[in-house]
């Protein structure tokens, strides 16, 4: 599910007349020769200096720049490294946003503000524990979480789904549903955690829309339960 545009026309014409598009180069050829570089530096093999190939190297006029896949943060990336003061955010004026506007700002553009608040405070949770927590939106999950060096080292080994706390022992989603989800799961060799956030409650947090109006919720008052979802094989030993 890339977000630049697809080249598989212009690699499969490559391919057919060489001459016609010699010299010509894509971005999957960029991801190959690192992919080589790596295995033979695995195996023990030095590659002349690493000698890769960058963006530079591609045949890409410059009309054509805009189409190539850029860096994107998701909302819950971008409010995290902004936690850490890692990241600037700027508006269409340039005006640098504090973290109380940046919160504002992106639980607005949600279509659920409470439901942003949930998944936050999940992916804050699994972040600050050593994960890489990507969307897990292809997998039809919320996050996915990946050990140490993320997607470049490993594939994920959790898909995470979040729900409300007082939503659990309730039929949230039907079982066929969790089955088809854990079916997915299994098919692509992951493990299905259902990750409840208990949010405070509005005696005590003065209503989380009112409170978010004036800053960031406290996450410390967020409390989280997880489930392992396992699908069941009576073959299994």
């Amino acid at each position: 599910m890339s977000r630049s545009d697809p080249t598989w026309l212009g690699r499969y014409r490559r391919a057919m007349d060489g001459r016609a598009y010699n010299g010509q180069r894509f971005i999957e050829d960029i991801t190959a020769k690192r992919r080589e570089a790596r295995r033979d530096h695995v195996n023990g093999q030095t590659p002349d200096a690493l000698h890769l190939e960058t963006m530079r190297d591609l045949s890409i006029a410059s009309t054509d720049a805009p189409s190539m896949e850029p860096m994107q943060l998701s909302p819950f990336e971008a409010l995290f490294l902004n936690t850490l003061e890692c990241l600037e955010v700027r508006d269409s004026d340039h005006h640098i946003c504090s973290h109380a506007e940046l919160w504002q700002l992106l639980a607005a553009s949600s279509k659920q503000a409470d439901e942003f608040a949930l998944k936050y405070a999940a992916y804050f949770y699994y972040r600050t524990r050593g994960w890489t927590v990507k969307s897990g939106i292809k997998f039809g999950a919320d996050f996915l979480l990946y050990s140490k060096g993320g997607p470049s080292s490993s594939h994920a080994q959790y898909s995470v789904i979040v729900r409300r706390q007082d939503t659990r022992g309730t039929v949230d989603e039907s079982w066929q549903y969790m089955f088809a989800l854990s079916r997915v799961c299994s098919q692509v060799r992951k493990a299905l955690i259902v990750c409840y956030v208990d949010r405070p409650t509005a005696e005590n947090d003065c209503g989380v829309h009112e409170h978010m109006e004036a800053t960031a919720l406290d996450l410390t008052e967020f409390q989280i339960n997880e489930f392992l979802i396992e699908r069941f094989n009576p073959n299994r030993k």
